[in-house]
C-alpha cells in the first residue's frame, strides 16, 4: 500500500511538469464483476476513489492516474470436476491504480463534453472473503473444497473509461480486462482464471488547477 501511494505521488509530480491544467476529482458507483470462465456469474459490489486529469498543453489529450477501492469477485460456485476443484462465491477488496491515456471532446451544448481513455492498471487485494452455501462469510483458510487459497492476490490488465461531463458533475463507465492468470499455474484448475469488472457511477470535478500558460480549448 505504501509503495502504491509513493508511486501515485511520484507520477503526479512528474506529470505536473508538462501539464497545463490539472482536474482533481472523486467518484464512486457500482462494481459488477466475474471471472473469465463461462460458469462464473456476476457479483455486485462497490467502487470509489479519486484521481487527477493532467491535460497536455494546448491539446485535447490527457493522462489520468486514479487510486480506487474496488470490490471484485464472482457469485456462484464453479466446479472443475476433472480436477476435483471448485471456485466458490468470493469477493476481493482491492486497491487499484489505473493510468489512462485519453482525449476530451467538446459537445455542441454549453458546459458539456465527454472523455474516452484506456491504459494499464495494477491492483492488489488487501482483504478476501469466501462464502459458503448459505452465502455467509467463511475464512479462506478453513475452506477444503476449493482452490481459492492458491490464487494470486495481485492483478494487472487493461482499463477502459468513458465519461460524460456537465459542468463539474460527471457519470462514468469503466471496464477492467484482467490479463493476469490468478491461478499462477494452469494446473491448479486446468485453465486460466482472470478478473472481468465493469463500474458505473458518478463523480465530481474540483475547480481546475492551472499551471503556467492557460490551456486553449481543443478544436473539434
Amino acid at each position: 500500500m505504501r509503495k502504491i501511494l509513493v508511486a501515485i505521488v511520484a507520477l503526479m509530480t512528474s506529470l505536473s511538469a508538462f501539464a497545463a491544467d490539472i482536474d482533481l476529482f472523486f467518484k464512486g458507483g457500482v462494481s459488477i464483476s466475474k471471472f473469465n470462465v463461462d460458469e462464473s456469474e456476476n457479483r455486485m459490489g462497490v467502487a470509489a476513489g479519486f484521481g487527477g486529469k493532467f491535460h497536455i498543453s494546448n491539446s485535447r489529450f490527457f493522462i489520468m492516474p486514479e487510486l480506487m477501492y474496488v470490490q471484485k469477485g464472482q457469485e456462484n460456485e464453479v466446479e472443475f470436476k476433472e480436477k476435483n476443484k471448485a471456485v466458490i462465491p468470493c469477493m476481493y477488496h482491492m486497491v487499484e491504480l489505473p493510468v489512462l491515456f485519453g482525449a476530451q471532446f467538446e459537445l455542441p451544448v454549453k458546459d458539456m463534453h465527454f472523455n474516452v481513455g484506456a491504459g494499464p492498471y495494477i491492483a492488489y487485494d488487501f482483504r478476501f472473503h469466501e462464502y459458503n452455501e448459505n452465502m455467509k462469510v467463511v475464512r479462506s483458510t478453513n475452506s477444503s473444497k476449493n482452490a481459492m487459497k492458491s490464487l494470486s492476490h495481485g492483478d494487472l490488465g487493461v482499463a477502459f473509461a468513458f465519461e460524460f461531463h456537465y459542468k463539474r458533475l460527471f457519470v462514468f463507465y469503466d471496464y477492467d480486462l484482467g490479463l493476469r492468470d490468478l491461478t499462477q499455474n494452469t494446473s491448479v484448475l486446468g485453465q486460466t482464471l482472470c478478473h472481468r469488472n465493469m463500474r458505473i457511477g458518478a463523480g465530481y470535478t474540483f475547480p481546475t488547477l492551472s499551471i503556467g500558460k492557460q490551456r486553449k480549448k481543443p478544436q473539434m
